[in-house]
């Protein structure tokens, strides 16, 4: 009996440290010794994909700034700054009265009914010890919840740190632990790209199954050591301008002067006809997928 009231006390609180209304954006912070460290700076790529008059250059992430820029792309075009300001207008936003009424509910329905219900016939069908349950865990919680909210903290406002930090372990963290190395392709900053710093595609990859492979790196059997594409995105709005194609030169020119890698390896989905042709196009072919546990299709080149 005590045990399973353990168990449902412990899954209540995760539950609750879940949603907290269902009104919290939860943000992952991970230590401050990870995010004051620098990045690894490398030299840039000089290459420049053309449209017309428009040049656009390519060069590979070099600095902790570019890292977050290049997380914000791919974070729909929000940076930190607009993750810390949307936070807070939602905040304010919010009805505390009405937010204080969800949050009783969350704890004296959502959770008190069920518990109740559960120990009631967990325990011989002991109503005494169902209402005790039900006041003593859903009521609890519904009012703490109910006096969080009140006190208009049911949205969790980030600091800039909190928010850099979300956004680099969502969208970048490979390239922030230094697994990973990237290249983006800029366009104006005074356009819609501004928010991510100019960025408006990007390219990035891991070195493995080599002895210059950072620590913990994937490693596949009897593949050479190899440049693996991880992540290829190019705005909707600027494709078909040759940008890919600039972004996997810089891709393989970097595998090629900068690792011992003797082929250059992705997944794809086979539906996604427009990458598959890209990718062809680069000189790519499918092969065998070494891996078992992912329908997608392996594609490699060789490096001579």
């Amino acid at each position: 009996m005590m045990m399973s009231l353990l168990q449902q006390l412990i899954t209540t609180i995760i539950v609750v440290l879940l949603c907290v209304n269902k009104e919290c954006d939860a943000f992952s912070v991970v230590s401050s010794k990870f995010h004051n460290s620098p990045s690894k700076v490398s030299s840039s790529s000089k290459l420049h994909a053309s449209t017309s008059e428009i040049t656009y250059p390519v060069k590979q992430i070099q600095t902790e700034q570019d890292i977050i820029d290049l997380a914000s792309f791919r974070n729909d075009l929000t940076n930190p700054e607009m993750m810390v300001e949307n936070a807070g207008l939602k905040s304010a936003g919010v009805d505390n009265t009405e937010s204080a009424i969800k949050g009783l509910t969350i704890g004296f329905v959502y959770i008190g009914i069920p518990l109740a219900v559960i120990e009631y016939f967990n325990s011989g069908q002991d109503l005494q010890h169902a209402i005790e349950i039900y006041f003593g865990v859903g009521g609890t919680i519904g009012l703490i919840l109910g006096v969080n909210n009140y006190m208009g903290k049911a949205v969790f406002l980030p600091s800039m740190a909190d928010a850099e930090n979300r956004i680099i372990v969502d969208y970048a963290e490979g390239l922030k632990r230094e697994k990973d190395v990237g290249f983006v392709a800029m366009a104006e900053k005074t356009t819609k790209f501004e928010p991510s710093g100019g960025i408006m595609a990007c390219v990035d990859g891991q070195l493995r199954n080599s002895p210059k492979s950072p620590p913990d790196t994937q490693s596949i059997e009897n593949i050479p050591a190899h440049f693996h594409l991880k992540n290829m995105l190019v705005h909707d709005s600027m494709r078909r301008k040759g940008i890919g194609m600039l972004l996997m030169d810089a891709f393989e020119e970097y595998a090629r002067t900068k690792t011992d890698a003797e082929l250059l390896t992705l997944e794809v989905e086979e539906e996604n006809e427009g990458a598959v042709k890209l990718y062809e196009k680069a000189g790519f072919a499918f092969t065998k997928n070494p891996t078992t546990f992912t329908k997608r299709k392996f594609m490699t080149k060789k490096l001579e």
